[in-house]
């Protein structure tokens, strides 16, 4: 009798122990970061989505990015609320472009932010701004009902060279911005009375330099402050 009792006995300290067990891996499991939900301090896991502006001379999706990068600098400092986890720019692609890769490349991610600059090849290629705008939209919607942070960077200066103007397509943003319940961030202080970069920084009236690409963070982050 005394050894069916400490037997029962074994059994149920046995079975709550196992119960505890299940109860921390659960906890655990549903902790452990990794969802556009998660709830913590400091800067926020961030997904960078651009153009060749965004990527320049980078040559890894989820490393340092390169130098003549804006992305490099505007996660470096202790001004920034963003934690680089990737830049998913591809040089070249226009906003319609992203859109069609916005979901496996940004928000398969998860991350708790989502970074959009872009329109600068869309108004390059003179095309519908109705059309590249619905894009954005699209987008901005997209991360933010994936429970994201949205943020929205204003196109940077095009030189008169290339005879196109951004002002058209960083209105829209703004309003795209607002709508959707994103953060506009305006591009200002990089260009001179003409609207041209200002010495030194850009190589070709659109991509900056190095010097150009930490202006244009110091631009973005100063936007925030």
């Amino acid at each position: 009798m005394h050894s069916r009792t400490s037997n029962r006995a074994t059994l149920v300290t046995l079975a709550t122990a196992v119960a505890v067990v299940v109860v921390v891996v659960l906890a655990a499991v549903t902790w452990w970061p990794g969802g556009a939900d998660d709830e913590q301090e400091g800067p926020m896991r961030t997904v960078f989505m651009g153009d060749s502006i965004t990527w320049a001379d980078s040559t890894s999706v989820t490393g340092t990015p390169g130098e003549g990068s804006w992305v490099r600098w505007a996660v470096s400092g202790p001004r920034s609320p963003w934690r680089f986890e990737a830049d998913v720019a591809v040089p070249g692609q226009t906003l319609g472009e992203m859109e069609a890769r916005f979901e496996r490349d940004v928000l398969a991610r998860r991350p708790q932010a989502v970074v959009i600059m872009g329109g600068t090849n869309d108004v390059l290629r003179q095309l519908p701004l109705e059309v590249s705008v619905e894009s954005l939209r699209r987008m901005a919607e997209a991360a933010r009902d994936a429970g994201a942070r949205v943020w929205i960077i204003g196109p940077p200066p095009i030189g008169a060279v290339w005879g196109r103007s951004v002002a058209p397509m960083a209105a829209a943003a703004e309003q795209v911005a607002a709508d959707t319940g994103a953060t506009y961030v305006p591009v200002a202080g990089l260009t001179g009375p003409t609207g041209e970069w200002l010495e030194g920084l850009s190589w070709d009236g659109v991509h900056p330099t190095e010097a150009g690409a930490r202006a244009l963070a110091d631009a973005i982050l100063s936007a925030l402050d």
